[in-house]
């Protein structure tokens, strides 16, 4: 979201009109779920996707009317026949999509799209805006301390939709009108603790997979941007208290993978305090019950050490260290979805 927030903001800047393309709704076999965004202007695509093919195509066509009328509409596409077929997809999935152009000449939606950029890049918000949509875009965001940017709700409405449940994004009900609403707010953060040879590539395709990538590592030659160019380095004292100045949260994500069973012991110990959302640690099964052992008498209870994801990753029978960064981003990818991982995937 953020990189096509900073799309739009741009194209506005500039004079350009842009529409957004968002799917509200999907069903069966369809590429991308609700949330999956495009942003494209009188010339096509600019970014994103909602899952590629004719499908998409179709989308961004709609975008490029949209820039023209500057009208706000719903698309349906049905995924079957040529469109399935061109997307590799099954038959009779379907996509509805929210088409919302901006208008340069309307400053406040250049403000508007100003502020939910800062807000995804600080402590977020939510976007909701009517569904079915009337011709005109019109945004509102709301933020946690209950305080709104936008077009007018009444303090009800404000009040549980920013309460109503919310995964990515949904359509919900409120006093009889259905709201489109999604979180808008900064990517998740993976931490990887050691700047070793499986860090780099886990790194890159944490990069990849949209995470904002930071690494610790006590060696300056380690934790250096020449090694981790689109990473966030952090060079720590020691590991006792490298969490320290990050604030963990929740959707925070913790890779263990330092240079020995003695530092893996010390961050894993650091990281069970912390309420990352996710604590992985590389190693073989007999590491693992060595470290358990010791955390253990520092305290640490069996509920506590099943946070731990060890070994690392899903067991897809991986060597080299891009192999074992992929089954590390496929372990975090199925945390991230909320998806077991297939039983004959399990750790053995």
């Amino acid at each position: 979201m953020q990189e096509l927030l900073r799309l739009l903001c741009s194209e506005l800047a500039e004079g350009r009109p842009a529409a957004m393309a968002t799917v509200v709704f999907q069903e069966g076999s369809a590429p991308r779920g609700a949330g999956s965004r495009l942003l494209a202007g009188p010339g096509g695509l600019l970014g994103g996707t909602t899952g590629g093919g004719l499908a998409e195509a179709k989308v961004i066509e709609a975008c490029e009317k949209a820039c023209e009328t500057q009208e706000a509409v719903v698309l349906d596409i049905a995924m079957d026949g040529t469109l399935a077929a061109h997307s590799e997809m099954i038959c009779g999935g379907q996509v509805r999509v929210l088409i919302e152009p901006f208008d340069p000449e309307r400053k406040e939606l250049e403000h508007i799209t100003s502020l939910a950029l800062q807000a995804a890049e600080g402590t977020g918000c939510r976007i909701v805006r009517p569904y079915p949509p009337s011709k005109r875009t019109s945004w509102t965001l709301l933020y946690e301390d209950g305080s709104s940017e936008g077009a007018d709700l009444d303090p009800q409405s404000k009040a549980e939709l920013n309460a109503a449940p919310l995964d990515e994004a949904a359509l919900v009900p409120c006093h009889g009108t259905v709201f489109f609403c999604e979180r808008c707010q900064p990517p998740e953060r993976m931490i990887i603790v050691g700047g070793g040879h499986v860090s780099r590539p886990t790194a890159a395709i944490a990069g990849l997979t949209g995470f904002a990538v930071h690494v610790l590592d006590d060696r300056p030659e380690y934790a250096n941007n020449g090694r981790f160019p689109n990473a966030t380095v952090h060079v720590t004292p020691e590991y006792s208290q490298c969490f320290e100045p990050l604030r963990i949260t929740p959707r925070d994500y913790i890779v263990i993978v330092t240079r020995g069973h003695l530092f893996d012991g010390v961050a894993a110990e650091q990281a069970l305090k912390t309420s990352a959302g996710y604590i992985g640690m590389i190693g073989s099964m007999r590491k693992r019950k060595q470290i358990y052992a010791k955390l253990q008498e520092s305290g640490f209870t069996e509920q506590d050490l099943e946070r731990i994801h060890a070994p690392i990753g899903l067991d897809i029978g991986a060597e080299t260290p891009e192999e074992i960064a992929v089954s590390i981003l496929a372990e975090c990818i199925a945390v991230r979805r909320h998806v077991p991982a297939p039983v004959t995937w399990r750790k053995k």
